[in-house]
């Protein structure tokens, strides 16, 4: 099995044949950002996602702790849907948004919480109160 092959692999097992289907496309395709692509695909999920010192559920931790300090909101909402997927529970979810409060600060957990979070909670359906339309977390 190539690179290319099991990177794919990673990310359907990770985030579905959608996404495999658009990242395998998108890094065949010799278009503008391809090379992006194909490096995401043949070293980050290939090698790193697959390396045996973590397993998948610990890496996203990681990953979601990253993208929540670096401010990446469209980041974080793809390693939150791929967290649970790999086994992740909405509880743990938040508790990596608790934890990483004191060191980030609130502007950041809040780009998480109202421009991610709440989107992957809608989208799955795992909204407890079905009807709120209130505001996450903060004003």
């Amino acid at each position: 099995m190539t690179n290319r092959e099991a990177g794919i692999n990673v990310v359907r097992e990770m985030m579905g044949d959608e996404s495999a289907a658009k990242l395998s496309a998108s890094a065949d395709s010799n278009t503008f950002g391809a090379p992006v692509a194909a490096y995401a695909v043949d070293q980050v999920f290939a090698d790193i996602w697959s390396r045996p010192g973590l397993d998948r559920r610990s890496r996203s931790l990681v990953s979601m702790s990253v993208m929540i300090a670096m401010r990446q909101p469209h980041e974080f909402a793809i390693h939150m849907g791929a967290g649970l997927n790999n086994g992740l529970t909405l509880n743990e979810i938040e508790e990596v948004l608790i934890q990483a409060l004191p060191y980030v600060g609130y502007p950041a957990i809040a780009t998480a919480l109202t421009a991610a979070a709440a989107e992957v909670i809608k989208e799955r359906g795992l909204e407890v109160e079905k009807d709120y339309t209130g505001h996450r977390g903060l004003l």
